[in-house]
């Protein structure tokens, strides 16, 4: 009844070829918690100058896109998480990915 679960060592070996991802987006990047305290003690005017405009309109829309369409009523107006808080996220983004950029050519250059 199992065997339908069982793979030969062949199948096994495939897995990883055929896979979408090599895992490393599924990894802990290192410095995560440094940078998410350094993020949080940085001005929000420095975290914009680190930030493209692509970052800045990525960060702007996800907040439009979670606070009432950017436009909240007044009585949900407590309820409006601070900008700031997307331009933190939109950094730790960009951090994570250029951890798994770095992986992937240290992987292909064998070398890191």
């Amino acid at each position: 009844m199992g065997d339908h679960l069982e793979t030969t060592d062949d199948q096994g070996n495939n897995q990883d070829q055929f896979s979408i991802s090599d895992g490393t987006s599924h990894r802990y990047s290192p410095f995560t918690e440094e940078f998410s305290e350094l993020l949080s003690l940085m001005s929000t005017k420095t975290m914009l100058s680190l930030m493209s405009t692509q970052q800045k309109n990525l960060a702007d829309a996800l907040w439009i896109a979670e606070n009432f369409g950017g436009k909240p009523l007044p009585g949900q107006l407590k309820e409006v998480y601070p900008k700031r808080e997307y331009y933190e996220l939109v950094l730790m983004m960009e951090h994570q990915r250029q951890w798994e950029e770095k992986q992937r050519y240290c992987q292909a250059a064998k070398n890191c």
